[in-house]
């Protein structure tokens, strides 16, 4: 193990000054991605129990509609269930996907920068393989950040669609109840 961290520090200071915004990407990235995604799947595991909605609905209405003298309306109260379940997701989806989109540029000036000492060295008699390292050990990181957090941004937007769909059917079920 500590072989494996003694490789990876020289591997990543080998990446250049841009390694450091790409390592905070990252984790920005996973972070935000993986905490979004547990959860939707906790969301959806007490939609598809009819019980454990049934509990978590009545504290719903219990907390949000606890001065309503009157009955509250089904879709009033899924409208507003919708809202509060699903508010800053999206927003932060969309953020998700703009970020794992930017990583691969950030990886792409490493390589412009990795060329540019290339060409510098070469130029200057130097070594030009520090230059190509530079470069490729950028473009990997950026990709390394970039395709994974796409995949989950995926992974939570499916997720998202779900716990929507199952709050339109407990929502439909619901009303045909009340009006039978």
């Amino acid at each position: 193990m500590r072989e494996f961290i003694y490789i990876y520090a020289e591997v990543f200071k080998a990446g250049g000054i841009l390694m450091y915004p790409l390592a905070l990407l990252a984790f920005y990235l996973y972070f935000s991605g993986f905490e979004i995604c547990f959860r939707m799947a906790r969301w959806n595991k007490i939609c598809s129990d009819g019980k454990l909605f049934g509990e978590a609905y009545e504290e719903f209405l219990r907390d949000e509609f606890s001065n309503a003298r009157e009955r509250v309306d089904i879709g009033k109260a899924f409208s507003h269930l919708r809202l509060t379940l699903m508010s800053g997701v999206e927003r932060r989806l969309l953020s998700l996907k703009i970020l794992s989109g930017a990583a691969p540029l950030i990886g792409l000036l490493g390589t412009v920068a990795g060329m540019m000492i290339c060409i510098s060295s070469a130029a200057d008699s130097g070594s030009v393989a520090d230059g190509i390292s530079t470069a490729l050990i950028t473009t990997q990181a950026g990709l390394v950040a970039a395709i994974p957090a796409w995949i989950i941004a995926m992974f939570a937007t499916a997720q998202t669609q779900k716990l929507l769909i199952n709050l339109a059917r407990r929502e439909s079920a619901m009303i045909r109840r009340e009006e039978a």
